[in-house]
């Protein structure tokens, strides 16, 4: 993933040494200290995991990019040219999916496949499926598909309220997801 967004041979190999050699040594006044031992991986509250795992997600964000070109998902369309499946801030994603069960089902296939490659998990029982628009019962339905939460709310109001009165398409629903590595 990191040579395929540009990251030098160096630098992919300083990543890959900080997570899996388990001895250390960091620069104090400009010196090296002794080197010191360490548990390989990474850890809640290392500096390297947000980065390391936005780059992860760049690859579920790349999945979701070709399916659209692929047809095999449709989220929220804004005007002729902006084209909206997904958002993602830190280790959550909002899904923006039109109601219907082919593209429910194709985005529980690339979640699945995000989570075969990345070795995250997809927490389920902390996500929940939100219906936007006023018509269909698609949530519980969505919902099922999931295994997750119906959501007796909406996660983002302003924008359900900008959509109202920009009367942008408003036929869709969207998955409020949490990654969380695999035990």
């Amino acid at each position: 993933m990191m040579c395929g967004m540009g990251f030098g041979e160096r630098w992919r190999n300083w990543m890959m040494n900080c997570i899996c050699t388990p001895e250390l040594s960091v620069l104090v006044n400009g010196s090296p200290t002794a080197e010191f031992g360490v548990e390989k991986g990474l850890r809640q509250g290392d500096p390297l995991s947000p980065f390391l795992f936005n780059i992860v997600t760049e690859g579920l964000s790349s999945l979701f990019l070709k399916a659209y070109d692929l047809g095999l998902v449709r989220g929220a369309t804004f005007g002729e040219e902006v084209h909206i499946t997904h958002l993602q801030f830190a280790d959550d994603t909002i899904l923006f999916l039109k109601p219907r069960f082919d593209y429910l089902c194709n985005a529980r296939r690339i979640l699945r496949c995000f989570e075969l490659a990345s070795g995250l998990r997809i927490n389920f029982h902390k996500s929940c499926v939100a219906k936007v628009s006023k018509y269909g019962n698609t949530e519980e339905v969505w919902a099922n598909a999931f295994n997750c939460k119906k959501a007796t709310w909406i996660p983002i109001l302003t924008l359900a309220y900008l959509w109202e009165r920009i009367r942008v398409q408003r036929l869709f629903g969207f998955l409020y997801l949490t990654a969380s590595r695999k035990d």
